[in-house]
């Protein structure tokens, strides 16, 4: 079989290939998936743990422990909700918005690298089909399976 030819294989050697641009571009402490966190907060101040869990794509089970390193390095603060006070809000602290700045600026500049050798077309296809296939392989009633499938491999 050639391997080259299979869409997983070469799905894991660009995920290969994004982190080791990431780790040298970008950061190598906070990965992707604390970054879309650390967006989603910036985005969102005080937004509670389920709708972070909803607005980053990750089960709610990897979100309560990237936020719980994040809080350790002072990036993040929670405080409890004022209507239910069950649930935690969560906002950046100014090291948070710092941190946050300073990986905005360079993750743009990381993903031209990745992508630089496709054309603005192929971009636009390539962002189109891989929606397309997290899309299907997310929901269970595509995968034929009676589990949602969604995220759970997203770790960090």
């Amino acid at each position: 079989m050639d391997m080259d030819r299979q869409p997983g294989h070469l799905i894991r050697r660009a995920q290969q290939v994004h982190h080791q641009l990431w780790t040298s571009m970008v950061s190598p402490d906070i990965t992707p998936t604390q970054f879309a966190v650390l967006s989603a907060i910036a985005a969102n101040p005080a937004i509670d743990q389920n709708t972070l869990a909803r607005q980053t794509s990750l089960d709610t089970s990897t979100v309560a422990d990237v936020v719980y390193r994040l809080d350790a390095r002072g990036y993040l603060a929670r405080t409890k909700s004022p209507e239910d006070r069950r649930r935690y809000l969560i906002t950046l602290t100014d090291e948070g918005r710092r941190i946050f700045a300073e990986i905005s600026q360079a993750a743009p500049r990381m993903t031209e690298r990745l992508v630089g050798c496709l054309t603005e077309g192929d971009r636009r296809d390539l962002v189109r089909i891989l929606r397309r296939v997290v899309e299907a392989g997310e929901s269970p009633s595509a995968t034929g399976l009676s589990v949602d499938l969604k995220r759970r491999d997203l770790i960090s």
